[in-house]
């Protein structure tokens, strides 16, 4: 056989190195965001300001009234590996700056149309850099105030198959904003500014920790914050954790920062879950902020591209010291009962292994109905759960007439169902513990969970809506204002239509305000707004829903906040409505969960039970 002549192992060109190089530091718009902004902080800058266009990808600018840069830095700022952050191997090892790895800008040139303005207070004027990938850069002469300007445009136009991956202009505008935020409630020393096209989303001053935290999350949040201050073997945990009642679904108010750096580490994460262990519901997620100080040569953050994991010389002992923190914060709000750290700490038995603990929401389908639910709050098989919430022995002797009726409850069709309508006149109606609705008939008992039949009812009313063929909307006698944070303020926007044929009719005003108009009328005696506030919620906690899926979310979320609660007194009519309502759905008999909303026991079944027909 004739040998093959040539190499196949040949250098790649520049541009395309350097394209994929940029892929490990640049993934989307909020890449190059996070990277700009800490570089204007390194530079000095007292006030930074960030306007986008579409998400991003048509521009980014960025603003600051840093250091600048000279003729010569401006030219080798945009080289690989060009840094003014590190110079020997030992800067490594305790690195303070939050760019360090000379990476970012070349990294955003290689996959836009990049262009740098920047002066130096001694020079007379600045200079102007404009770059294209695969093209010399033009540097020229430009007057203009003292800092530095970025233009990054058309983000990955030269990728193709990257930019083709990016999500929709307001997911990737929802991913700016969270950054933003991180990094401007941690660096409350700096006047941040930050607009979505000609939209201003907040303009916040220097001000005390605690008050940047009420101008970006808002006074609800600011009147329920419990300080935490704690040092211990030189390591100072500082900052703010939420009273219980500011606990949330999503996790989205949880802010963890390592000598000024927002960081992602879910044992640490844990150790704050741990002190709430008594204090809060499965699936609630309470609100913390808080400042790790700790000596550089303790950690290492060169593990990661973007710098989001930290490595710990002793993450256990870390773990301990915040988990103390916070119990001893809640401990002197008479929230929890005092601890004491230890110096010779135990291993972490609770810590999880895995990340059951901190898995996404993912979409579950319900078998019964076949709508989409989550998986989170609900079980995970929701037919046997039928059975196990009978609490039936198999050698009870009802337990075949039980398991009947389960039949009956899967298969509305059946018996149950001709029971159902001819249900009038029943003979008594009462509410139980404020849960159960309990119907009297001539041969049998009837059992509503009334939660569950109300979610049912106005799922498939708020499907109608949403789909545009039934009406469902209440006028407000005098308009409201309603203050959203950021992550609502991008949320609502993202689903204003979807709202809207629910019911919600709005306004969006500027600085993060809605006016609402109108509301569902399912909902006008209860809570609107804060039924709103919790749809926001959920749908930044799973924003990664498909949009095929997005209406369906949207339907089941909006029926289980707004239905009736366990635990609230209804009256003989109500009662006598909402069953009658029930009757009238498509699918009666389970709640958008797949929970029963409905269960029969005959009189016979209660004379065996008893042992009277032995």
């Amino acid at each position: 056989m004739e040998a093959t002549t040539g190499n196949k192992i040949k250098i790649l060109p520049e541009y395309i190195a350097n394209q994929i190089a940029a892929g490990e530091v640049v993934q989307r718009p909020e890449s190059v965001v996070k990277e700009l902004v800490e570089n204007s902080l390194d530079a000095g800058a007292k006030t930074i300001a960030v306007v986008i266009h579409k998400g991003g990808k048509q521009l980014i600018h960025i603003v600051d009234d840093g250091c600048g840069m000279s003729r010569q830095d401006l030219m080798l700022s945009i080289k690989r590996h060009a840094t003014s952050k590190i110079f020997t191997p030992e800067d490594l090892e305790a690195i303070v700056t939050y760019g360090f790895r000379g990476e970012a800008l070349a990294s955003i040139a290689a996959v836009s149309n990049l262009e740098i303005r920047t002066k130096r207070a001694e020079d007379e004027l600045g200079w102007r850099l404009i770059s294209e990938p695969n093209k010399e850069p033009i540097v020229e002469p430009i007057s203009m105030d003292n800092g530095t300007q970025v233009f990054v445009k058309n983000l990955f136009y030269n990728v193709p198959a990257r930019r083709k991956f990016l999500k929709s202009d307001l997911t990737e505008f929802r991913y700016i904003s969270d950054t933003l935020m991180k990094i401007a409630l941690c660096r409350n020393d700096i006047r941040f500014v930050f607009y979505d096209e000609d939209s201003l989303i907040f303009d916040v001053y220097p001000s005390a920790p605690k008050e940047r935290i009420k101008d970006l999350l808002g006074d609800t949040v600011y009147s329920s914050l419990i300080s935490v201050d704690y040092e211990y073997a030189n390591i100072h945990i500082w900052g703010f954790i939420g009273q219980p009642h500011l606990a949330k679904i999503s996790r989205n108010e949880q802010f963890l920062y390592l000598n000024g750096r927002n960081i992602r580490n879910r044992a640490l994460t844990y150790a704050v879950y741990l002190a709430y262990e008594h204090l809060l519901e499965k699936q609630s997620n309470p609100f913390f902020l808080l400042h790790i100080e700790l000596d550089p040569h303790k950690y290492d953050v060169n593990v990661h591209p973007q710098k989001h994991e930290v490595k710990f010389d002793d993450e256990r002992f870390i773990f301990n010291v915040i988990n103390t923190a916070v119990s001893k914060a809640l401990s002197e709000s008479n929230l929890a009962p005092g601890v004491t750290i230890q110096s010779k700490y135990e291993p972490l038995q609770k810590v999880p292994t895995d990340e059951r603990y901190f898995e996404e929401n993912f979409k579950l389908v319900n078998k019964i109905t076949g709508e989409i639910v989550e998986k989170a709050n609900h079980w995970n098989k929701p037919q046997q759960n039928f059975k196990n919430r009978l609490k039936y022995t198999s050698a009870n002797p009802t337990s075949d007439r039980i398991s009947k009726t389960l039949e009956n409850l899967l298969k509305p069709e059946k018996d149950l169902n001709q029971t159902l309508e001819e249900k009038k006149p029943w003979k008594s109606i009462y509410q139980i513990h404020n849960k159960f609705i309990l119907i009297e008939k001539e041969d049998r008992i009837l059992i509503v969970d009334q939660h569950a039949a109300h979610e049912r009812i106005l799922f498939e009313r708020a499907k109608k809506a949403i789909y545009g063929n039934y009406t469902n909307t209440q006028q407000l006698l005098f308009p409201v204002t309603m203050q959203l944070n950021p992550f609502e303020f991008v949320a609502i926007k993202e689903i204003q239509s979807e709202l809207h044929n629910l019911g919600f009719h709005f306004e969006l005003m500027t600085n993060g305000e809605v006016e609402i108009l109108s509301v569902p009328a399912d909902i006008i005696s209860l809570e609107p707004l804060q039924i709103l506030r919790e749809i926001l919620a959920s749908f930044i906690e799973t924003s990664e829903i498909q949009k095929s899926n997005k209406r369906e979310y949207l339907i089941a979320t909006y029926s289980c906040k707004a239905a009736i609660k366990t635990g609230q007194a209804l009256t003989k009519e109500e009662m006598e409505s909402l069953v009658d309502e029930l009757l009238k759905c498509e699918t009666p008999f389970a709640c958008p969960h797949g929970r029963p909303t409905i269960i029969e026991i005959t009189i016979d079944e209660l004379d065996k039970t008893f042992c009277r027909n032995l």
